[in-house]
């Protein structure tokens, strides 16, 4: 019987309103649990699955948005980590594939999905430049949209993390279809891999003096990008997102637009958020978006309460005369979420 029903199933997990049911089949001496985005990646905080006697299936189930999308993996008797073998659905992260729960009403965006037609493609091309600010060699890599016509000045966007924009989410064919079908404007996109990510990002000032004073007029001379602020943007996830913030409120000279996906604005206690309201940054349009399952990230119900940071930040920009979207997605710290709302923050940012 137990053969023939998950023979039969149509998806797993199993899907209905807002409701999941998992199944795992297996040998487990004492536990199987759900541990993804729902719980912070915490196993302590469930779902926890129910053994049925006499089988070898373990079921359980939990509550979610309708249109949530979650990244998992089963814990088995507390130390194996696997993905779910009845779920094809798999992402990419950070730490290697991820099982996908896709609720219901979840969309994925257009631009996510694989053209109908052939498209125009842009090209990626790496560069490396020595740096005075960090006294280093850095090594970026430009995508440059096609046809492009000469001399005209193309909006430009500094990604943060750029090796893991290109190779977990594919963010250059995500450009492509978005410019194919006008969604936005041919642009230029500087993706940078940092060195140590945790120093960098974290506000430091060097780092955006490299940015601005040396990678921007760098990327003006050779692919003859729009100086202007209002055309110029950085964006980032986590902890990139933290110094997308940091460089648009420290040097709006440079950089008018920023796109913060689940910024990590607690570092410091708020100190980036306290950063709002520095003469001339009222100029400065931003995107922001984060995650409402992301209150304990990294496991610390403090530091790692992304939506509570970001809410935080979104009341402070409320207070002045900025520009700005924020959007709450039913969705964890995942490069899933980073991925399902690249489009939509850049359709924000470069549409005036």
């Amino acid at each position: 019987m137990v053969n023939r029903y998950i023979a039969n199933l149509p998806v797993a997990p199993l899907t209905d309103g807002n409701r999941a049911i998992f199944f795992w089949r297996g040998t487990a001496f004492d536990s199987v649990q759900v541990v993804g985005d729902m719980n912070n990646w915490d196993p302590a905080r469930g779902p926890v699955l129910r053994h049925i006697d006499g089988t070898d299936l373990w079921i359980g189930d939990a509550t979610y948005e309708t249109d949530a999308r979650l990244d998992y993996k089963f814990v088995i008797d507390g130390a194996e980590w696997v993905l779910d073998p009845l779920n094809p659905r798999t992402i990419l992260g950070g730490f290697g594939p991820n099982s996908e729960l896709a609720m219901p009403d979840y969309l994925l965006p257009p631009e996510l999905q694989p053209p109908t037609a052939p498209i125009p493609t842009g090209t990626i091309t790496d560069h490396t430049l020595d740096s005075a600010a960090l006294e280093q060699t850095r090594t970026f890599f430009v995508y440059a949209p096609a046809g492009q016509i000469i001399g005209e000045k193309l909006p430009a966007v500094y990604i943060h993390d750029g090796g893991e924009y290109i190779n977990l989410i594919d963010a250059p064919a995500i450009l492509d279809r978005l410019i194919a079908a006008g969604e936005i404007p041919p642009l230029v996109a500087v993706f940078i891999p940092p060195f140590d990510r945790s120093q960098e990002y974290d506000r430091n000032d060097a780092y955006v003096q490299f940015l601005a004073d040396e990678l921007v007029p760098f990327v003006r001379q050779n692919y003859d990008t729009d100086p202007d602020p209002a055309k110029t943007g950085t964006l980032g996830a986590s902890l990139g997102g933290l110094i997308a913030v940091h460089a648009g409120l420290t040097r709006p000279d440079t950089f008018g637009l920023v796109g913060g996906y689940s910024g990590a604005y607690t570092m410091d206690n708020d100190a980036v958020i306290r950063q709002v309201g520095r003469a001339g940054t009222e100029a400065v349009r931003f995107y922001l978006n984060v995650g409402i399952y992301e209150t304990a990230v990294g496991g610390d119900p403090d530091t790692g309460n992304l939506l509570a940071a970001n809410r935080r930040l979104v009341e402070a920009l409320s207070t002045g005369d900025y520009d700005f979207q924020y959007l709450e997605a039913p969705q964890g710290h995942s490069w899933g979420l980073w991925r399902d709302y690249f489009g939509d923050g850049l359709r924000f940012l470069y549409s005036r």
